[in-house]
C-alpha cells in the first residue's frame, strides 16, 4: 500500500514536471493575431469605427475615425511590417468605412425611421504552431449578435441570423471563400509571419527577478515572486520546497504582460496553508536566456518588534527634538542680543588711494 502511494506521488510529480515542459514549449510556438473593427451608427451615417489589434492576446496597433490614422504601439512591430505595408493597411481602413455603413444601411431590419444607434462588429483572427497555419476565423456581429461568418471546414458562408440568410448568396457570390482565404493571408497570416520572424532577430534579454514575503497579522504567509524585463515573452515561473516541485499552497499568476520597453513581466503569488512556517521555500525561473533554471530563495521571517520598543523609540526621538529646538531658541536669542564689535567703533576711514 505504501509502495502504491509513492508511486502514484512520484507519478504525479512527473506529470507535474512534463506538463510544465510541453507547456512551455506550446507557449514558446504557438502565437496568434486577432482583428476587431467596430462601427457605430444609424442607418443614415455612420458615428465611430476602430479598429483593435491584438497579437497573442497583447493589443499592438488600433485605428480611429476621427483621425484616420493607423497607430502601432512598438517601434520593432513597425519596422518588422514596413511603412508601406502600414500605409496601405490605414487606407483599406479608410475605404472600409464606406463598408460599414452600407451595412448598417443594409442590415439593420427593424429601424424604419433610422434614429437608433447599432453596432456591427467584424473580426478575424489566424493561429500559428510556429510557421504551420493551424485555424482561422472571420465572423460578423450585429448589436452584439452573431449574425454571419465563414465556415473554415465547409469553406463558405453561414448565417446565424435568419434575417441574414437572404445575404448568404450575395456573399457567396461577391466574397467567396477564395477571396476570404486570400484575405486572411495577405492581412493575417503574413503579417503574423513577418513580426515574428523579425522578433527572432531581436536581442533577447534575461529577466530581473524579485522575492518578497509578507506575513498577515493572523498568521497567513504569502510570496511574490516577479520577472519583468525580460524577451522573448515565454518564461516559466514555480515554487520549490526544500528542493521539491509541488503545489504547496494557493497559487495565482498575473499572466505575462507586456513592459512599456517590448519586454514583458509575469509575477506569481504563493499563500501558504495555515501552519506553514513558510522555510526552505524557493522560486525557480526558466527562460530561454537563462543557461540553467535560476534559483531565487525567499527571504526569512521579518523579526518582530515589540510595541514597547517600537514606543520608546518613538518617544525618545520625540526628546531629541524637542531638545534641538530649545537649544536652537536659546542660541538665537543670545546672538541677537550681542552687538558686534564693527558696529561700536563705526566705519573704518576709505584709503587715501581709493578717493583718487
Amino acid at each position: 500500500m505504501e509502495g502504491q502511494k509513492t508511486r502514484g506521488q512520484f507519478f504525479s510529480a512527473w506529470l507535474l514536471i512534463v506538463g510544465m515542459i510541453v507547456l512551455k514549449d506550446t507557449k514558446a510556438a504557438y502565437h496568434s493575431l486577432e482583428m476587431c473593427f467596430t462601427a457605430v451608427g444609424t442607418t443614415k451615417s455612420l458615428l465611430d469605427f476602430t479598429m483593435v489589434g491584438s497579437m497573442n492576446g497583447v493589443q499592438g496597433s488600433f485605428y480611429g475615425k476621427k483621425n484616420q490614422q493607423l497607430v502601432i504601439k512598438e517601434s520593432w512591430v513597425s519596422q518588422a511590417l514596413g511603412a508601406q505595408y502600414i500605409e496601405e493597411k490605414r487606407q483599406k481602413l479608410v475605404y472600409n468605412e464606406i463598408d460599414f455603413l452600407w451595412a448598417l444601411q443594409n442590415w439593420i431590419q427593424n429601424d424604419t425611421k433610422g434614429e437608433s444607434n447599432h453596432t456591427v462588429q467584424f473580426w478575424h483572427d489566424c493561429h500559428l504552431d510556429g510557421d504551420i497555419h493551424m485555424s482561422s476565423h472571420f465572423w460578423y456581429a450585429v448589436d452584439g449578435e452573431t449574425f454571419c461568418g465563414i465556415n473554415e471546414k465547409l469553406k463558405h458562408w453561414v448565417a446565424m441570423k435568419p434575417e441574414a440568410e437572404c445575404f448568404r448568396p450575395f456573399w457567396e457570390v461577391i466574397f467567396p471563400y477564395k477571396k476570404i482565404k486570400r484575405y486572411m493571408e495577405e492581412d493575417c497570416i503574413e503579417p503574423l509571419r513577418k513580426v515574428l520572424k523579425y522578433s527572432s532577430k531581436r536581442e533577447n534579454v534575461p529577466p530581473e527577478v524579485t522575492v518578497s514575503r509578507y506575513d498577515a497579522p493572523d498568521g497567513r504567509i504569502t510570496f511574490s515572486c516577479r520577472a519583468t524585463g525580460f524577451y522573448p515573452r515565454s518564461i516559466l515561473l514555480h515554487w520549490e520546497k526544500d528542493g521539491a516541485l509541488g503545489v504547496w499552497g494557493q497559487e495565482s499568476s498575473s499572466g505575462t504582460l507586456p513592459n512599456a520597453d517590448a519586454t514583458f513581466y509575469l509575477q506569481v503569488t504563493l499563500e501558504l496553508p495555515p501552519g506553514d512556517p513558510g522555510t526552505g521555500y524557493t522560486c525557480v525561473v526558466e527562460h530561454s536566456e537563462l543557461e540553467t533554471p535560476a534559483m531565487f530563495p525567499v527571504p526569512g521571517k521579518p523579526p518582530m518588534v515589540r510595541p514597547w520598543v517600537m514606543a520608546l523609540s518613538i518617544l525618545a526621538t520625540v526628546i531629541l527634538l524637542l531638545s534641538c529646538t530649545v537649544s536652537f531658541k536659546t542660541w538665537k536669542k543670545k546672538k541677537a542680543g550681542t552687538t558686534p564689535q564693527e558696529q561700536l567703533e563705526g566705519p573704518l576711514p576709505l584709503s587715501p588711494l581709493l578717493l583718487h
